[in-house]
């Protein structure tokens, strides 16, 4: 095998394990099953590669082995679309739900300042997407988006930790004034009986 094949196929196995790697933090972080699309892409990859071991033809193994390369980087893209997506779907929810709560504040600790990070991460990644060239340009656009990645999942885990204990405290003063409002009707209907009792032993 010349060099040149062996370092293609050591930079094809490095994206499969790299794709494999991503796969299985994805799906834990989000908790979905399997990612169509990536899994998709790997599977043509090993069509490609099918293909290029029954070649006997220099140029047709070279030209399948980049394909197959192509689709594992495609695959890797496809991740961390995925987890993007993730990541600014659950910030955008969990604003939904907890933004007005008075108790937001109370468990996460500077919530403005996460809020303002959030929204500083989003324009950035905005403005690579604007960029025609950085974005064509798959791996240059997922290599500059990953600290912003990085950044969305800190938040995200501070928010996705905090949601039950904001859900909690909130249903918790739901109670509490339910029973408030529940004596304070007690209260009046004690107040109207015990007057009619009064006026009626007045009367007689």
């Amino acid at each position: 095998m010349l060099a040149k094949e062996a370092d293609e196929l050591k930079t094809l196995l490095n994206l499969f394990e790299q794709a494999e790697v991503k796969i299985k933090n994805v799906e834990q972080i989000t908790s979905e099953g399997a990612l169509i699309p990536s899994i998709n892409q790997l599977r043509y990859a090993g069509h490609h590669i099918a293909r290029s071991l029954l070649s006997d033809d220099k140029e047709e193994l070279q030209a399948e082995r980049s394909s197959a390369i192509n689709h594992v980087k495609r695959a890797i893209y496809d991740i961390d679309e995925a987890l993007l997506i993730y990541y600014i779907d659950s910030a955008v929810n969990f604003k939904e739900k907890y933004n007005d709560s008075g108790f937001t504040t109370e468990i996460i600790d500077n919530y403005p300042e996460k809020l303002v990070r959030l929204d500083e991460a989003n324009t950035s990644i905005q403005q690579l997407r604007k960029d025609d060239n950085n974005y064509q340009d798959r791996q240059q656009f997922y290599q500059q988006l990953d600290p912003y990645l990085k950044k969305l999942s800190e938040i995200v885990a501070i928010f996705e930790q905090s949601a039950p204990l904001i859900a909690n405290k909130e249903q918790k003063k739901c109670n509490q004034d339910l029973k408030s409002k529940r004596r304070f009707i007690v209260k009046i209907v004690v107040t109207i009986v015990l007057g009619s009792i009064g006026i009626i032993a007045t009367l007689k």
